[in-house]
């Protein structure tokens, strides 16, 4: 999952300069189009973390460390 994590993050901040050059070029709609599917990778980002995190929480609780 960490190849995953990693495509996520890199494709949301190549969209965010995306959209920072479409709104600076004057393409307002195309700006906010990028600004929103970057958003929405980097918030898929976040949720992994998230998942990442509990599960291995979990399984360190559940399993006994010899």
């Amino acid at each position: 999952m960490f190849k995953s994590k990693i495509i996520d993050l890199v494709i949301g901040l190549v969209m965010v300069y995306f959209a920072y050059d479409r709104i600076a070029a004057g393409s307002t709609g195309m700006g906010i189009f990028f600004i929103v599917l970057a958003a929405l990778n980097l918030l898929a980002f976040f949720i992994k973390l998230k998942t990442d995190k509990e599960l291995r929480d979990k399984h360190s609780i559940t399993t006994p460390r010899d």
